[in-house]
């Protein structure tokens, strides 16, 4: 842009030098008392001089004006990118708190259905203070049990650890919920109601 200033600038101080210029000899011609002839050519000259100055200064301004609308539309296009893929990121991130919190749900509902009658008993027991009932509970835990709540509580602190840091990584939640599925479907073939 300051090229094109400049360029702009110095047409016109050469318009305004040609002008100068051009008058002086005028005023010497006119002192000399020149022929009507000579005073015609001199004034197609200087006609035709200010016609290419004028033309020049149009040509430079309009093409000022085009590498400005072409940066404009460039900085346009950057920040429509960042807008969509501020978008597909909140989309992606959305995508992926769901799938954790229907991961979680699936974890919570198979550790449910993993409780024996003495652990159900044991958490109904309303002779048992809290702690006594937590520390029984935790006694009576068989180890797929164990592993359920224990990847069930790295899940809770990732995604807070997701919240807190504000980036959900798609391919590692996506990659951690299909770790999850298939160490969930393993563990949950055994300890039904009543099983051990």
């Amino acid at each position: 842009m300051k090229n094109f200033a400049s360029g702009i600038l110095s047409t016109w101080a050469l318009l305004l030098l040609t002008t100068g210029v051009m008058s002086a000899q005028q005023s010497q011609n006119h002192g000399q008392g020149n022929s009507p002839v000579n005073n015609q050519v001199q004034n197609q000259t200087q006609t035709q001089v200010q016609n290419q100055t004028q033309t020049q200064v149009q040509n430079q301004t309009q093409t000022m004006n085009q590498s400005m609308n072409r940066t404009q539309t460039m900085e346009q296009a950057r920040l429509n990118k960042q807008v969509q893929s501020r978008e597909q990121n909140q989309v992606q991130e959305k995508n992926a708190v769901k799938e954790q919190n229907q991961l979680k749900e699936q974890n919570r509902e198979r550790f449910r259905s993993s409780l024996t009658e003495e652990q159900i008993g044991i958490l109904q027991n309303k002779e048992m203070t809290k702690s006594q009932k937590k520390k029984a509970f935790k006694g009576s835990l068989s180890d797929e049990q164990k592993t359920m709540l224990r990847e069930n509580n790295e899940l809770r602190q990732q995604k807070k650890d997701q919240l807190r840091d504000g980036s959900a990584d798609g391919a590692q939640s996506k990659q951690m919920i299909q770790n999850r599925a298939v160490t969930g479907s393993n563990a949950a073939g055994g300890n039904k109601n009543g099983q051990r």
